[in-house]
């Protein structure tokens, strides 16, 4: 997993969608998610 430094700003919404993203997939925390996310 490459490590990175950058803060990364969400709209309430956006936030809501990635946590659904994350619970649909089985992960454990929208960070997962958003890694996911960016590698595709």
């Amino acid at each position: 997993m490459v490590k990175r430094s950058m803060p990364v700003c969400f709209t309430k919404e956006q936030h809501k969608m990635i946590e659904e993203l994350a619970k649909r997939k089985g992960m454990l925390n929208t960070s997962q998610a958003l890694e996911k996310i960016l590698t595709e």
